[in-house]
């Protein structure tokens, strides 16, 4: 029987957490779905970890590559293509879900064929799984459940706040992979936010406001060491530069969103900082009045 989801874990040397997530996904109280299983060649004893999860009823595939291929993007899609569900949800390999994360999302996106997404509140964990105190959530855990437009969503989102900022939080429909670029492989570290974008251009965005995703930080983060090193910069800097013209932004977001992000890397200590700015000038260089601009419209535009 073909299940209503397709839960895709992609891990890479995040032993230590994996259990954990692969529990909290059998866990759900929503038991239609399929699991696959990504290991991209960790050089930890994750195999070890998976194997023991092969024969279960809801594993369906388990494939492990022999050659790492260093971008977590293509193993998005090689889950993808394996997928049977309507909706996919990409599990990722060191965070953990609430029992209600499935039950919760599925039922907002099965209500309308225009929610192309849905995705809930999250907290942050340390590598103990201990709370950890940051939120992005300005609406908190209200539970109320919000239906936004997918581009409005997105043109905010440039230029205020990043919503949608870990795969975990979020459910999809399969059916809009196939209409999207496959250009968010090209950023190894900030990719996950163009594949967003392109899903939300598609559709209606639910939001839940109730944290029932788990976002761990740890040192061993991808996103961690490459915004250390300054690729993140670099990525977020070429991302960017495309969603202004994916989006269409007016001269006023395109300030708006310089100003926002101008004000972001000038608090920033990294290697190459100068060169980011000469290679990205139109979203690191503005001006005094570029964040000025940013901050009014923070104050009077709505808020996620």
């Amino acid at each position: 029987m073909t299940p209503i989801v397709s839960v895709i874990i992609p891990n890479y040397n995040h032993e230590p957490y994996l259990k954990a997530r692969i529990d909290s996904v059998l866990q759900q109280d929503y038991q239609d779905f399929e699991v696959i299983l990504l290991d991209d060649c960790s050089k930890d004893n994750s195999r070890e970890v998976i194997e023991q999860y092969r024969n279960n009823p809801h594993v369906t595939h388990v494939v492990m590559n022999e050659q790492n291929t260093g971008n977590t993007f293509i193993q998005w899609e090689r889950g993808i293509s394996m997928a049977q569900g309507r909706y996919i949800w990409i599990a990722e390999s060191d965070d953990v879900a609430e029992p209600n994360f499935l039950s919760t999302l599925i039922p907002q996106l099965e209500a309308d064929s225009n929610r192309v997404v849905a995705y809930s509140h999250s907290r942050m964990i340390d590598s103990q799984g201990n709370p950890m105190p940051q939120t992005w959530h300005k609406k908190g855990s209200s539970g109320e459940i919000v239906i936004h437009d997918g581009k409005l969503f997105n043109k905010h989102v440039m230029t205020q706040h990043c919503a949608i900022y870990n795969a975990s939080m979020t459910v999809f429909r399969k059916s809009v992979f196939q209409q999207i670029p496959n250009d968010y492989q090209l950023f190894r570290y900030q990719g996950d936010w163009l594949f967003w974008t392109y899903v939300c251009q598609l559709g209606q965005v639910v939001e839940v406001c109730r944290p029932l995703n788990s976002l761990r930080r740890h040192g061993n983060e991808v996103s961690a060491r490459a915004e250390r090193n300054g690729a993140k910069w670099r990525d977020t800097g070429g991302i960017l530069t495309r969603f202004i013209d994916i989006m269409h932004l007016s001269r006023w977001q395109q300030r708006c969103m310089r100003g926002r992000w101008t004000k972001r890397f000038r608090k920033e200590s990294m290697p190459d900082k100068a060169a980011l700015c000469s290679e990205f000038p139109q979203i690191y260089a503005g001006s005094s009045f570029d964040i000025l601009c940013y901050e009014l419209d923070k104050m009077i535009s709505s808020t996620f």
